[in-house]
């Protein structure tokens, strides 16, 4: 057997969410500014981010991330997907901090805050570390707001790039619960490929239903382009929940939503700001992995089950 690639990685979390830190591999990124490795590595190594992205060694949840060298920040970080067009996510931050963290690939400092560079601009983190674990971690977001409200959803966008058609619960479904899994499924299903049909610029659909109007909680399911649902309550879904409930009342300052699986994802909304929020969450790491890249392998490029 010859061992044509070798990859190392770190498997992380945020609420259910999966990420994939690739620490170490073949995949050569040497330009000098991070938007030329970006285009490098969506132009390039196909094979590899199936590799590392399909079954039987990912699954259609995962997400990839890669660690570079940054001159301006502490570490840069990189983006691959199943969708080629999602270049950020808020939960890669705090996947990648904590997993460079505890495993020591990135030495702890005393102010706790440490800069991420993206190609949607430098993040500032605060890690909280301790007895080796890096038990919360926080960030802000950037702009939120409304593009269009009607009487059945409103589109809103977060950090000005990414789209979300935010629905209360529809008069089909009881309720959001593993019970009711099917149909919200079948719904999202529909109503994803409803939206595809009218050639509309979406990057997920949610539904939502208040479960504690006192403390502004909801629980929430959110559909990704292809209607797969999200295996989280979702950073993104969360902001853009939180921003169109606002426009029906300004009254809270923070929301709580949780997922059909009882993760939570908690946002502020930072005062004086326009819809600007602060999140602090926890990422899991949950194993390292060397993945070896074998040309005789017959499932090399891996499969998906959707």
């Amino acid at each position: 057997m010859h061992f044509e690639k070798m990859f190392t990685t770190i498997d992380t979390h945020v609420a259910g969410e999966a990420f994939r830190i690739v620490v170490q591999s073949t995949i050569n990124l040497s330009e000098q500014e991070i938007k030329l490795n970006h285009d490098l590595l969506q132009g390039k190594f196909q094979y590899e981010k199936e590799f590392l992205l399909n079954e039987p060694r990912g699954h259609r949840g995962m997400n990839g991330c890669i660690v570079i060298p940054s001159k301006v920040a502490d570490y840069g970080l990189l983006f691959f997907n199943h969708d080629s067009k999602i270049q950020f996510k808020y939960g890669g931050l705090v996947a990648s901090i904590t997993a460079m963290l505890e495993t020591g690939n990135l030495f702890p400092n005393e102010s706790e805050q440490y800069k991420v560079e993206t190609v949607n601009g430098i993040y500032t983190v605060k890690a909280k570390f301790d007895k080796q674990e890096v038990t919360t971690v926080y960030f802000e977001s950037d702009r939120c707001h409304v593009v269009e409200k009607t009487p059945e959803y409103c589109l809103v966008e977060v950090d000005g790039s990414r789209k979300y058609l935010v629905f209360e619960l529809p008069d089909s479904l009881s309720e959001i619960n593993l019970e009711q899994l099917s149909s919200i499924n079948r719904w999202g299903r529909k109503a994803t490929e409803r939206t595809t049909k009218k050639d509309r610029l979406f990057d997920g659909i949610i539904i939502s239903e208040p479960i504690n109007v006192a403390t502004n909680e909801v629980r929430s399911v959110t559909f990704e382009k292809d209607g797969t649902i999200l295996r989280s309550p979702g950073i993104d879904s969360t902001l853009a929940i939180f921003t169109a409930r606002l426009i029906k009342s300004d009254q809270h300052v923070q929301l709580t939503n949780r997922s059909i699986f009882d993760s939570l994802v908690a946002a502020k909304l930072i005062p004086e700001t326009d819809h600007r929020f602060s999140i602090e969450t926890q990422g899991f790491t949950t194993g390292m992995h060397q993945f070896i890249y074998d040309q005789t392998d017959p499932l090399k490029s891996g499969f998906l089950l959707k």
